[in-house]
């Protein structure tokens, strides 16, 4: 019966975090080296100050939200990790 608690409250609860967490980092990520590669464009072409500062502030919301969904990721992670540990140390007579 405790085998079954861990799995449902600690396991499939982070599994679900990481995967749900996983697709949407990998989405920030590729938005934020869109955004970059317009900031290293926007630099080639000498533009002006007005429109750097607004293309940098939009490559600095990528760079926070896919920070945010990565430590989601390990968050989730974790709580499967800990499930994963108390499966691994339950005694055999509890087990069942």
């Amino acid at each position: 019966m405790r085998k079954w608690v861990l799995v449902l409250l600690l396991i499939v609860p982070g599994l679900l975090v990481m995967g749900v967490c996983g697709y949407y980092v990998l989405i920030e990520w590729n938005s934020l080296n869109a955004a970059h590669a317009r900031f290293e464009s926007l630099i080639a072409h000498h533009a002006d100050l007005r429109r750097l500062f607004i293309v940098h502030a939009q490559e600095a919301l990528h760079r926070i939200n896919a920070f945010a969904e990565g430590v989601g990721f390990l968050l989730g992670a974790l709580l499967a990790g800990l499930g994963v540990h108390g499966l691994c140390v339950m005694d055999d007579r509890s087990r069942t």
